[in-house]
């Protein structure tokens, strides 16, 4: 096949990352939530991956977008956890367990 054209037009490249800033997405709608969390972030799939491989980025950025969590640092999560196990129905299950507020 040769190199032409074959006067197609080009598509526009898509744009995979908002230009959010550091700014808190939905620190508005997270008001009355619980100010810490532990998540847990456990992936049941066809095929497992390498451990440094699960990447839960999308994930809490979904949840602070959402309105579940006011930000994403650390001063709102405490700690992160991962988990893994074969199964015939991919899919992914998210625990959050409020923590009480630290004593001032």
């Amino acid at each position: 096949m040769s190199a032409k054209n074959n006067h197609r037009p080009s598509l526009p490249t898509a744009d995979m990352e908002q230009g959010a800033g550091d700014a808190p997405l939905a620190k508005e709608k997270a008001q009355g939530c619980a100010p810490r969390a532990c998540l847990h972030i456990h992936s049941y799939r066809k095929r497992l991956t390498d451990p440094d491989g699960v990447s839960a980025k999308a994930v809490i950025d979904g949840i602070v977008k959402a309105g579940i969590l006011p930000d994403d640092s650390a001063q709102f999560i405490e700690q992160i956890s991962y988990g893994q196990e074969k199964a015939d129905e991919e899919k992914t299950v998210i625990t959050i367990t409020y923590l009480p507020d630290k004593p001032k």
